[in-house]
């Protein structure tokens, strides 16, 4: 019997077809077109790059006005460009800066933080896959 011949099984057709669909995300969240949340503040899931007119989530750093919160130093921010970096939904948008709002009562977000400035925004996402969304759609 030659390998052509043999027959695909459906548990080894889907477990293929897992790791491609793995590399795929893999390589879209190496190049930063994909972004994977699991926190809490907005809903879990994956989010996909977007053009700023479209998009309705932001990632952005802290900035030099956040130096003195408890929290400055283990998030993104001028001393650690490379640091996590913070997701919420946009809520408004008023010229250079944005309002930005979270899911829970204590998230770090334009009421704590004040407006996100332009140049502290590091990315604009949309939705792509969510899991546990509000129930207003977003």
């Amino acid at each position: 019997m030659t390998v052509s011949a043999l027959p695909l099984r459906p548990s080894l057709l889907a477990a293929a077809g897992a790791a491609v669909l793995l590399a795929t995300l893999g390589i879209a969240a190496s190049s930063g077109l994909i972004l994977g949340n699991a926190t809490t503040s907005v809903p879990r899931g994956l989010y996909l790059r977007a053009d700023p007119g479209a998009a309705t989530y932001v990632t952005f750093c802290l900035g030099e006005r956040h130096r003195a919160r408890a929290w400055y130093r283990s998030l993104c921010s001028p001393d650690d460009p490379d640091g996590v970096r913070i997701l919420k939904r946009v809520r408004k948008r008023r010229g250079a800066v944005v309002i930005v709002e979270g899911d829970v009562p204590r998230a770090l977000d334009s009421d704590a933080l004040g407006p996100v400035r332009r140049d502290e925004i590091r990315g604009w996402w949309r939705p792509l896959i969510l899991v546990g969304a509000r129930s207003d759609g977003d």
